[in-house]
């Protein structure tokens, strides 16, 4: 009896992720490796909402102002790109996922739904 309890305890405890997602819009404007090309996080420029991002320098010195860094696409996305859905913010991503770690303050995030507009 006490290992039938157990068993959901566990898949509660440890085989669920548990997040907070929430609507975002926005425009692609650079892209990093995470793994490889098709595994990428998209550096957004994000216009809703507008209080969460940090300035991100891309590597031919333009700045941009409230972006995020998504990971988790299901497709490729190139700059320029208008985007909308879902995303929850995971500020360690990079840092546990993927083979490159970029030190920057830009939020990390990950994509629960994805719109190319």
């Amino acid at each position: 009896m006490k290992k039938l309890l157990l068993i959901p305890f566990l898949m509660l405890a440890f085989g669920c992720k548990n997040y907070d997602d929430f609507a975002f819009s926005g425009v692609v404007v650079d892209y990093e490796m995470c793994q490889s090309m098709f595994n990428m996080g998209y550096a957004v420029m994000l216009t809703s909402p507008d209080t969460i991002g940090g300035t991100y320098i891309t590597q031919e010195g333009k700045t941009f102002e409230n972006v995020v860094v998504i990971y988790g696409s299901d497709r490729l996305l190139h700059p320029n790109d208008s985007i909308s859905g879902r995303i929850y913010l995971d500020p360690l991503f990079s840092k546990t996922e993927c083979n490159y770690h970029y030190d920057r303050d830009v939020p990390e995030a990950v994509f629960t739904e994805l719109k190319k507009l």
